[in-house]
């Protein structure tokens, strides 16, 4: 396994360990254009969950202080909790898929 392979992979598997600082290094350090590329890759969907969540905050809190109606609240952050649980499980599984195929030679 050729370490360009390798820096692909670390890139992907950080995800689950450091998930924008990480890619964002390599993207920087790393010379190989096919790494850059993977580092790049990864950086932007790590960057996906961080912009959710972050609107999941706005929204809630904006509505809870304009508002102060309860039952609209729950219903909000419910939905959004669920919007959250399917972007990180599309996430998480789109990422096992790359590191599978980086692994393979399919990409």
């Amino acid at each position: 396994m050729t370490s360009d392979k390798v820096w692909a992979i670390l890139s992907y598997a950080s995800h689950f360990f450091l998930p924008i600082v990480f890619p964002a290094v390599v993207w920087m350090l790393v010379k190989s254009a096919y790494v850059k590329q993977h580092a790049k890759t990864v950086l932007l969907v790590d960057l996906v969950p961080t912009a959710v969540n972050i609107l999941f905050l706005v929204i809630v809190g904006l509505y809870g202080f304009s508002t102060k109606d309860s039952s609209g609240m729950v219903f909000i952050t419910m939905f959004m909790l669920f919007v959250i649980v399917v972007v990180n499980v599309t996430i998480f599984i789109w990422i096992i898929v790359r590191i599978v195929k980086v692994a393979t030679n399919k990409i």
